[in-house]
């Protein structure tokens, strides 16, 4: 049996997830690095909570508007080039964050609005670069090739803060923010030159999806699928609470503490410290708790490490209270972004990391929003109460919303063929249009003493049909012979239907068994496919 060391250093044995955690630590060291180097900027520009809290607001926001959009344009092009592209984008951006600043440009309105700018071509740069990781390593070393991320993501926050705080106190705040466009140069040179990605393959015939139905059918497929549904209930829970300290801590550091820039970096680092131990205990814990149970205990850990801060505001204190937040933290995020990777299929994952990161960021920017508007009410500390024990009780309450043990691997394919279509010539071109919806039929013989346990196994197939691209799903009962039933769903178009017929794994195949088995007859259930001939 491995140890728990090599275990947790196993994904390092792909050279591909390497290059790709090598690129995540350099990009998030730059990103650390300015961000501590805004926050400290506005608490000189304009020194109030609800303005320094728009900088992590400005930093995070647009990931929530841009993500669906990002998450559907990685899923369907070229995703080496396009993350060249990105990097290029975030490349400019922080560089002219730095020439501003140093040409005496900056306001506090200019610093948002080019943060918010940086943060755009984050928003387009995420989905893509997240959903590359299981492209990189195979499905048993995902979980733990997260956590890896994670903590070059978090070795990185423990040095970027105080990295970045050293800049602004020696050379200024304009040379951190040039740091920044730095890294984003190399690790787009290291995606054009070593990060050599698999393409996604498309069906020959069959164009790519239109960029607004390829939206709507991540948000589908988020809806239906069980596992990706709760993950997202259970992170709105968990970052609307743990976003107060983001939002606070540099003018606690700056107010409460009397410190200044050097020591906001160190309590970030603190955080990266603990993230990197929790990082390093989730193997040995991973026999004790369940999944469902790291999410809880990151809640209260989170949520436990901000009392103190706000009742005992010590600098030993607040820097022992970060470690522990930072610890609840990487146990907490990630294992709700390895939920999400485990159960969104390939086709569909740069959507549904999209729409998680949405959720992490709207929940961060917003909260950062609200809970800076509290702070000029309520003051930072009973701000930060409020959020410490208003975390706890969520950790627990959240839990209705239970997190599944196992998640069926989405990438298996159907164990039984599809049945074959005798498509005739007449109607050829009007299959090759988008204006001609598709609805397709499957008629059943169900005996009555069997229709419970048909209309259970109905429900899991209508999942499937809604995850495989069924934009309305419907299952009818003949009212003169009361054994026949037709479950029908729609998609829209012709094209569509064959995307959906590629994507039938074998969780689909098997809900589509168990309802077949209710079937009685000498024949399978009657397929037709119907194609609409509008006005």
């Amino acid at each position: 049996m491995p140890s728990a060391e090599a275990s947790a250093l196993a994904p390092f044995r792909h050279r591909l997830f390497l290059w790709l955690w090598t690129g995540n630590a350099v990009s998030a060291l730059g990103t650390w690095i300015q961000s501590t180097a805004s926050a400290w900027v506005m608490t000189d520009l304009a020194p109030d909570p609800l303005m320094v809290s728009l900088i992590q607001a400005a930093a995070q926001l647009p990931v929530l508007l841009l993500a669906l959009p990002a998450g559907a344009l990685a899923d369907v092009v070229d995703r080496r080039r396009y993350l060249v592209w990105t990097n290029l984008g975030m490349l400019v951006s922080a560089g002219l964050l730095a020439a501003s600043y140093a040409a005496g440009l900056v306001t506090p309105w200019t610093l948002l609005a080019l943060t918010a700018l940086l943060a755009a071509f984050s928003a387009l740069n995420n989905p893509a670069w997240a959903s590359s990781v299981p492209l990189t390593v195979p499905r048993q070393d995902l979980p733990q090739a997260l956590v890896l991320n994670s903590i070059g993501f978090n070795v990185a926050r423990a040095i970027g803060p105080a990295v970045g705080g050293l800049i602004v106190a020696s050379a200024g705040a304009a040379a951190a923010f040039a740091a920044n466009a730095a890294s984003f140069a190399l690790v787009a040179l290291l995606v054009a030159t070593v990060l050599a990605l698999p393409r996604m393959q498309g069906l020959p015939g069959v164009p790519p999806e239109p960029p607004v139905q390829a939206m709507r059918l991540g948000l589908r497929y988020a809806g239906a699928e069980p596992a990706v549904r709760v993950a997202l209930v259970r992170s709105a829970a968990f970052y609307a609470f743990a976003s107060a300290i983001w939002a606070l801590l540099p003018l606690y550091v700056r107010d409460v503490l009397g410190l200044a820039s050097t020591s906001y970096g160190l309590m970030l680092g603190c955080i990266g410290a603990g993230a990197v131990l929790g990082g390093l205990l989730v193997p040995r814990l991973r026999s004790l708790l369940s999944r469902d149970g790291f999410v809880m205990v990151a809640g209260l850990l989170t949520g436990g490490a901000l009392v103190p801060v706000a009742l005992l505001p010590h600098p030993a204190v607040v820097a022992a209270s970060m470690l522990v937040f930072g610890v609840g933290w990487i146990i907490g995020s990630s294992n709700l972004q390895t939920t999400v990777q485990l159960a969104c299929a390939p086709w569909v994952r740069a959507r549904g990391l999209a729409i998680y990161q949405a959720i992490y960021n709207g929940g961060m920017g917003l909260g950062a929003i609200g809970w800076g508007w509290l702070g000029m009410h309520a003051g930072l500390t009973g701000t930060i109460l409020a959020a410490g024990l208003g975390g706890m009780v969520m950790a627990v309450v959240a839990r209705l919303q239970a997190l599944p043990g196992e998640i069926d691997d989405p990438s298996e394919p159907a164990a039984r063929p599809l049945p074959k279509l005798d498509v005739r010539q007449e109607v050829l071109a009007e299959l090759a249009s988008s204006r001609h919806p598709v609805l397709v039929t499957i008629a059943y013989v169900v005996d009555a003493a069997d229709v419970p346990g048909f209309r259970a196994a109905m429900r899991d197939l209508s999942a499937a049909r809604r995850r495989d691209g069924a934009v309305a799903w419907m299952l009818t009962r003949d009212i003169e012979r009361l054994d026949h039933w037709i479950e029908a769903f729609r998609l829209p178009d012709w094209h569509e239907l064959r995307r959906g017929a590629a994507r039938i794994n074998l969780t689909d195949d098997a809900a589509s068994a168990r309802a077949s088995a209710f079937h009685r007859g000498a024949a399978p259930p009657e397929l037709r496919v119907l194609v609409a001939d509008p006005p």
